[in-house]
């Protein structure tokens, strides 16, 4: 954790706000709902979120990157990803852009609300089989998918 740690920070030092990723586009409006953004650096789609209505909770392994937020309705976490276990039915977006973690990827079906979002992209050197990809989020609705880059929005339907 540290030696990443170490990396992203000095990373953060230089790097400034990107705009938002296009796929959030896909994300309705909203009041009083919750956002999760796993890895999400300096809050570029956290940004984005609120302005759609969204408490965001953004986590991150960086220190630097969460301290350049401020944000009422951004809650910023300085955690190490690789074990984390996100709580259960308390998210109606969860977004994952940029960071590849197999056994974060196969919390999302379990814990994301029903009828709630989930945004992923990766870069392909990271990517999953699109076959096991399907499997893993076999419960939800696709709402847009791109192979290359790794791209996908999806719903979750069913029961929680």
């Amino acid at each position: 954790m540290l030696k990443e740690k170490i990396k992203w920070n000095e990373k953060y030092k230089t790097l400034t706000l990107k705009p938002p990723s296009p796929l959030l586009n896909y994300i309705p409006n909203t009041t009083n709902k919750k956002a999760l953004d796993l890895a999400g650096g300096l809050g570029r789609n956290a940004y984005e979120l609120v302005k759609k209505g969204y408490v965001v909770d953004l986590i991150d392994i960086s220190d630097i990157a969460i301290s350049k937020i401020n944000h009422p309705k951004i809650n910023t976490f300085c955690l190490d990803l690789d074990n984390y276990i996100i709580p259960q039915n308390e998210y109606d977006v969860i977004i994952k852009i940029k960071y590849f973690n197999l056994n974060l990827l196969k919390q999302i079906t379990n814990v994301l609300k029903k009828d709630g979002y989930f945004i992923f992209e990766t870069i392909p050197k990271y990517s999953i089989s699109k076959n096991e990809f399907f499997e893993i989020f076999k419960s939800f609705d696709i709402i847009h998918f791109n192979e290359n880059p790794f791209q996908y929005v999806g719903v979750k339907r069913g029961c929680n």
